[in-house]
């Protein structure tokens, strides 16, 4: 089941999940008549279900074994609904503050025979992932610095567009590169979840996550501006408006990992960079994948992040099939 199926993510979750052939998947989603459209172009089923009200859930989660949730909330009553009947649940929210709300549910979760894993898509996901193989590469990590660079010409949800404006805070801007060969781009501290995730999971004690835009002059512009007019909800409505009909750049996505630490006694970095196209196709694709990652190889009951159950190495072939690239500096 996908619910938020029918949105910008959920519905490229679906169509991947039904295109591998090894799953029946039910469009879930509060607008019955939206959910229904979608599986009518998806030849899959649909169901109505509301995360906010439990007398949808016990008949749209009948005959499901996966949960994949794309949708924001605002309380655990419908994760925890999902665990108490032994199912396994996926979630590609960015809220650190939810997922420490889920984490708190791990017992319950254990002694249910539930699962829940987090941090699922690019941003946290595929930088925790980043991470964890850069500090594998050294024999103590103490530091880690993620740097998101995303395009102003790419398609952006409603909601994942919403979120960025809300979390815009003003901050020094600092310099990022992208691949060896790429210009430097002017980059702010933003309260992405991989940073916070990383402390607990990892054990590393400062990380911190930059985002940046493909245009290094509109990123100039937009760290000024934005943090002023997003102070103000209908300002923050009107930008949001904006940006999911203006195109202003390309559809690169690129990630930046440094983590430095020892190897051998001696200070060590090690790093590692990502490229692709498409934020949100790059997230589904993760997200289809961890249900087929699962699928061959369950794991234990309980509240997991990404970078606890796999690695990078998990994803590799599938990313690379599409045309998104790595490049290692040991």
């Amino acid at each position: 089941m996908i619910v938020g199926g029918y949105g910008h993510v959920g519905s490229q979750i679906a169509r991947r999940l039904k295109k591998a052939g090894r799953y029946q998947v039910c469009i879930a989603g509060r607008d019955e008549k939206k959910a229904n459209a979608m599986a009518k172009r998806l030849g899959c089923k649909a169901t109505q279900l509301d995360v906010r009200d439990p007398q949808t859930w016990s008949k749209a989660l009948a005959a499901i074994e996966t949960v994949v949730v794309c949708v924001d909330q605002t309380d655990t009553g419908f994760v925890e609904h999902v665990l108490k009947r032994s199912l396994l649940y996926i979630d590609i929210t960015a809220d650190d503050t939810f997922f420490r709300d889920i984490e708190q549910l791990a017992q319950l979760a254990r002694a249910s025979g539930g699962t829940a894993l987090l941090s699922i898509g690019l941003a946290p996901g595929l930088t925790n992932l980043l991470v964890k193989a850069c500090a594998d590469k050294l024999d103590d990590a103490t530091e880690a610095r993620i740097g998101i660079l995303l395009g102003l010409g790419d398609t952006h949800g409603p909601a994942a567009i919403d979120w960025t404006l809300q979390n815009f805070k003003r901050a020094p801007i600092e310099k990022l590169h992208f691949g060896k060969n790429d210009r430097p781009h002017p980059a702010m501290e933003f309260n992405f979840a991989d940073q916070h995730v990383l402390r607990r999971t990892r054990g590393i004690g400062k990380v911190r996550t930059l985002l940046t835009f493909d245009s290094a002059t509109l990123s100039r512009i937009l760290f000024h501006l934005l943090p002023v007019m997003t102070k103000s909800a209908f300002l923050r409505r009107l930008v949001s408006k904006s940006m999911m009909h203006i195109r202003l750049g390309s559809d690169r996505t690129a990630l930046s990992v440094v983590v430095t630490g020892s190897r051998s006694g001696r200070e060590a970095t090690a790093t590692m960079s990502l490229e692709g196209r498409e934020e949100a196709a790059i997230t589904a694709l993760v997200a289809a994948n961890t249900v087929q990652l699962l699928t061959d190889t369950p794991i234990a009951p309980g509240v997991w992040h990404i970078d606890q159950v796999a690695s990078i190495e998990h994803y590799s072939n599938c990313l690379a099939a599409e045309g998104v690239t790595f490049s290692v500096v040991a």
